[in-house]
């Protein structure tokens, strides 16, 4: 009893041999994060990475800067002027403006058949940046640190993750692909 692939080959026809579909992947969440030195990565699945995608490529940014330097002159403007907080959103505002583009590019060149993981580094503080007007959030954020080393691995390398997103100011990212 002969086979396609025993009669493929004997007649020489490698081009006539089945398709074969590519392994099953496992499913995972659409982002994850995880701490690094001086800085976090987010791992996005494939729909993840679509759906990512889908945001950046609605966005103007060309509007979410102007938007936001309207909003560090108000902030200087005010009743009371906050230069910090309008420093901040200036910042936020050139960043939007020139990072937006070329992440969208990465996004669209480099993000492999499983997804994509971004990787950010910078300067990292050394606690949470909560402000001493929010005591409930910073008793929240002790609690959370208390309970860490009880959690399963990958809930603390989220935890940390975040951890490390919310103390991270960004300097540098990149793209690489996920297989």
């Amino acid at each position: 009893m002969l086979t396609t692939l025993t009669l493929a080959l004997a007649l020489g026809q490698p081009d006539a041999l089945p398709e074969v579909a590519p392994p099953p992947r496992l499913v995972g969440p659409l982002i994850n994060f995880a701490p690094v030195p001086n800085g976090y990565r987010v791992e996005l699945s494939r729909r993840g990475v679509e759906r990512f995608r889908e945001l950046l490529e609605s966005t103007d940014e060309k509007q979410a800067a102007s938007a936001l330097r309207e909003l560090a002159k108000k902030k200087r403007a005010g009743e009371t002027p906050d230069d910090a907080a309008a420093g901040k959103l200036e910042l936020l505002a050139f960043v939007a403006g020139s990072q937006i583009p070329a992440l969208r590019a990465e996004l669209r060149d480099k993000a492999g058949p499983g997804g994509a993981v971004i990787t950010v580094t910078g300067l990292q503080k050394a606690e949470l940046p909560i402000p001493a007007d929010r005591p409930r959030l910073k008793r929240a954020a002790g609690l959370v640190q208390g309970v860490l080393p009880l959690l399963p691995a990958d809930a603390r390398d989220v935890m940390l993750g975040l951890s490390a997103m919310s103390r991270t100011t960004p300097l540098a990212w990149r793209v690489e692909p996920r297989q």
